[in-house]
């Protein structure tokens, strides 16, 4: 299904889909790139996934987290965020701020995000993963 090894972060919106068993293409793809070791996260996207996580669910999921590269938010990314909410606004476009965190996140880093939200199409310079 991939085309190359390359690292990519995934969005909370695929973990969703793929823990639940939701969409069978996201599901294999998902798990294909964990085979690959191809799998980036954040602090954003834990805290996500950790604030809609029942208690019984917790821990095997937190421990997968555990084992993923987590990209780091540096000082700067923050101050970024802000300037790329704001950039956004101004041109009407509203996105989650958690969502604007991934994004510049991803930005700073290079790296493309898998996402199912349509709202990262609007951030100029993100790299959205294409499967």
């Amino acid at each position: 299904m991939t085309s190359s090894k390359e690292s990519v972060l995934l969005d909370t919106s695929v973990w969703i889909d793929a823990l639940r068993g939701k969409t069978p293409e996201i599901v294999a793809l998902t798990r294909e790139l964990l085979n690959d070791d191809c799998v980036l996260t954040c602090g954003p996207v834990i805290f996500e996934i950790n604030r809609g996580l029942r208690h019984p669910e917790r821990k095997g999921i937190t421990s997968l987290f555990d084992a993923l590269t987590r990209l780091p938010v540096e000082e700067e990314v923050w101050e970024q965020a802000g300037d790329l909410d704001a950039s956004l606004r101004r041109k009407g476009i509203t996105i989650p701020p958690m969502d604007i965190l991934i994004a510049q996140t991803c930005r700073h880093h290079d790296v493309s995000l898998f996402t199912l939200d349509e709202h990262f199409s609007s951030v100029p310079g993100l790299k959205l993963f294409q499967a």
